[in-house]
């Protein structure tokens, strides 16, 4: 399957962008995402991100997930070394 984990990759930084927005209380962010959730599969896959208030076609959400992972690579690497 060429290019899956790519897929995976966009997937997690969508999904890191989503729940960024929700959880930060960002105004209209939860029903941004509940319009997301309920079009399904009715249009294109980047379309439906804009829809939920997350533009993938730009560097952002890939590099806000990646700093989330290194912040967490840190934070086990921290944790190892303390015992």
């Amino acid at each position: 399957m060429p290019y899956y984990t790519f897929q995976y990759a966009i997937g997690i930084s969508a999904a890191n962008a989503l729940s960024e927005r929700v959880l930060s209380g960002e105004i209209g962010a939860a029903d941004d995402y509940l319009l997301f959730l309920s079009a399904g599969s009715s249009n294109y896959t980047m379309d439906l991100f804009r829809l939920a208030g997350v533009d993938m076609a730009s560097p952002e959400p890939v590099e806000r997930t990646f700093n989330v992972l290194s912040g967490l690579v840190d934070k086990l690497e921290q944790l190892t070394l303390a015992t």
